[in-house]
């Protein structure tokens, strides 16, 4: 058999360098090396620009400014708005269930189930019922689809101690399957998407049926921030995250805490998915989602699960994908595959800073030195 210190020895011939996880990093340090991290990011991107069309550089950001920051075009600043708003939703109601370390990564499926529900009911509603009826209708339908989604894989854990990671997934491919069944038997030419809906749905205000999206938002973010930051839950969620024992020596009930997180998320899951049919897109599709569930699980990582660090997450996301959308019509390459991109680009460097803030790198001779 082979010594520990031959191990070691066999170990450092193959790799020079070793990792050492960083202790006492100043916090100055840390967000310079993320604000380092979100600067290349954009850079890289509009290096990656270039290389699709060559001295386009310039143009990248000339236009992600303008499609995002247009302030003679009222409706860029509402579009900016309400992509951040849903992706600030998603992030904020998935990071209580985070900070005690059940990983639901089922936001995907859970918000659309509710979009799914809300959409039939709002496009197989009578006329005759008032537009406020119906839109109470949805709401509250897909409020409890989703919180009912939410709530299986929140029962198996609790009670049979299931993976809840692999649980939630699985449950979005079966959310996504459900809902195109539900599309082939409600739409008899076979086509996957409902068409815009004219009832049950938002009124306009200057243009735009998202104004009730953003207040919304707004008002979900306060709220968790003090849920999270302040409240009896929040601490509770501290403490099983940080130690499940403790959790239990002092008192509280983990199934209950698990369960009634879930049911939480669920009902402003439900929420989101309405919104999104009946504010944002007025119509539905199996995709309506559009990955923003996976994107969420992201961002609350990146952020700490921290509702303000999550918010600056969210919004310079929003502007990477919605202003990389006007950079591809104008430079007339794939806007939707470009956009893709650059946002993978964005997350990547973020989270390489992510493992350089919080660890270092280290040769082998450096510790043979300090030795002598």
């Amino acid at each position: 058999m082979i010594s520990n210190v031959r191990k070691k020895e066999v170990t450092a011939k193959r790799f020079p360098f070793y990792v050492v996880k960083r202790m006492d990093f100043p916090k100055w340090k840390y967000w310079l090396i993320r604000g380092g991290g979100i600067i290349l990011a954009f850079l890289v991107a509009g290096f990656t620009c270039a290389m699709l069309k060559p001295g386009s550089f310039g143009i990248f950001f000339k236009e992600l400014i303008r499609g995002c920051f247009d302030f003679s075009d009222i409706s860029t600043l509402i579009d900016l708005l309400t992509t951040f708003s849903i992706i600030l939703l998603i992030s904020i109601v998935i990071t209580p269930a985070f900070k005690m370390k059940f990983w639901n990564i089922g936001a995907e499926g859970q918000i659309l189930v509710g979009a799914l529900v809300a959409a039939g009911i709002a496009k197989f509603a009578s006329r005759d019922i008032p537009n406020i009826v119906v839109l109470l209708m949805c709401m509250i339908a897909a409020q409890a689809a989703s919180t009912i989604w939410a709530a299986i894989p929140a029962i198996f854990k609790a009670f049979f101690n299931t993976n809840e990671t692999l649980f939630t997934l699985m449950l979005n491919y079966i959310a996504t399957l459900l809902s195109s069944m539900m599309i082939s038997i409600w739409i008899k030419s076979g086509s996957q998407s409902f068409g815009m809906l004219t009832h049950g749905v938002f009124p306009k205000i200057m243009g735009s049926s998202s104004f009730l999206v953003i207040i919304f938002a707004v008002v979900i973010f306060i709220g968790m921030f003090f849920y999270i930051n302040k409240g009896k839950h929040g601490y509770e969620l501290s403490i099983i995250g940080e130690s499940v024992d403790t959790a239990r020596y002092v008192g509280i009930n983990i199934r209950y805490v698990t369960i009634r997180s879930m049911l939480v998320a669920g009902v402003l899951f439900g929420t989101i998915g309405f919104f999104i049919v009946c504010g944002v897109n007025r119509s539905f599709s199996p995709t309506i989602v559009g990955g923003e569930g996976f994107t969420g699980v992201l961002i609350s990582w990146l952020g700490h699960f921290d509702p303000l660090q999550i918010a600056l997450f969210a919004f310079l996301q929003s502007i990477m994908k919605q202003g990389t959308t006007t950079v591809a019509t104008a430079v007339n390459i794939s806007s939707t595959q470009f956009s893709a991109i650059c946002t993978g680009i964005f997350f990547f460097i973020i989270i390489a800073c992510e493992f350089f803030s919080s660890y270092k790198i280290k040769m082998h001779h450096e510790n043979k030195e300090v030795q002598q």
